[in-house]
């Protein structure tokens, strides 16, 4: 019982610590012809978006932005299930973390 209360106390500890990384990270995204580019939070908010002065064609700007975000999402995305492995040791959770983020 007390090395469960130990382990849950760690496991805290390092939820916590993931909490702040997830807080302070940025992930940027572009599209795949490096005309939009984007910095979003870790938690998926969009912080920047740049676009290029040479964009000619202002019709496709939306699916170019949505690319780009879609790119650094997946970034945060990804950074999100590592981070989350390296604390549960690859143990499945019973519920989704980002809940309590």
């Amino acid at each position: 019982m007390f090395d469960m209360l130990k382990q849950l106390k760690e496991m805290k500890s390092k939820v916590e610590d993931f909490k702040k990384s997830i807080e302070n990270a940025a992930f940027f995204g572009q599209d795949s012809n490096n005309v939009v580019k984007v910095k979003i939070s870790g938690k998926g908010t969009l912080l920047d978006i740049d676009i290029s002065k040479n964009l000619i064609d202002h019709q496709n700007i939306e699916s170019l932005i949505m690319e780009a975000y879609n790119n650094a999402k997946l970034q945060a995305d990804n950074f999100y299930d590592t981070e989350v492995n390296k604390i549960t040791g690859g143990m499945p959770l019973p519920f989704d973390m980002k809940s309590f983020l």
